[in-house]
């Protein structure tokens, strides 16, 4: 009886083999990713060197305007003190035209406004004929234009015709204090404050505060007027 041969079959080996030895390939190694200036995160930048932080240049822009502003501001109270000037030398037709460059060029300045408008009415009034007034109301209106332009002898007539109408006005008698201490008249200007406050007591009370009335409070009989309370008149 013939004998089973013990030899394996060559093609089972060989794939047996090649399994045994097949490896898998290498992956290549990945390489470290490299940061650039644009994908670091905002955090982490520092302000380049000599650059100015956003507060402290709002901060220079500022004090720059306001110093301007300054700047701006004293040549437009220059103008308005050049056009009082003038207006008190009687240039009235330049005056008016001082007055209106500070209103047009210098927009911010509201309370210089205020007063040019005032000074526009006293040379709008001077330099336009208009008739005489009449009425006493008209020549106190008249001569309170006058002494805002700084001519008390021209109010002076105007408050004289006026008080000979109404002898008894205590508006009048005071406008007349006030045109005589403008004009350095200070006995006479007593005399119509006293006679003011006798017609009306409320007029101490005015007469406190007026700027004009300063030199006059060097007077006892004035003294004694203004410090008098309205039950003991």
């Amino acid at each position: 009886m013939a004998k089973k041969s013990t030899a394996k079959k060559p093609a089972q080996s060989a794939k047996k083999s090649t399994k045994k030895s097949a490896k898998k390939p290498a992956q290549p190694a990945k390489r470290p990713v490299k940061t650039t200036k644009a994908s670091r995160s905002a955090k982490g930048k520092r302000p380049a060197r000599g650059a100015v932080p956003g507060s402290a240049r709002a901060k220079a822009v500022s004090e720059k305007a306001a110093k301007e502003r300054r700047k701006k501001s004293l040549k437009a109270v220059a103008l308005y003190e050049r056009a009082l000037g003038t207006l008190q030398k009687r240039r009235l037709s330049t005056a008016a035209v001082l007055f209106r460059r500070v209103i047009n060029e210098f927009p911010d300045e509201r309370e210089l406004h205020e007063r040019c408008r005032r000074y526009l009415e006293v040379c709008t009034r001077e330099t336009t004929p208009d008739p005489s007034p009449q009425t006493p109301e008209e020549r106190v209106y008249a001569a309170t234009l006058a002494l805002n332009a700084g001519a008390p002898e021209e109010a002076l007539e105007h408050l004289e015709a006026a008080v000979a109408n109404e002898p008894d006005s205590d508006h009048i008698h005071y406008m007349l204090a006030v045109a005589r201490a403008a004009a350095g008249e200070t006995k006479a200007a007593v005399t119509h404050l006293q006679r003011a406050i006798e017609l009306n007591p409320d007029n101490r009370f005015l007469a406190r505060n007026e700027p004009s009335f300063e030199t006059l409070q060097e007077s006892a009989a004035v003294r004694q007027a203004l410090s008098s309370r309205p039950g003991n008149d």
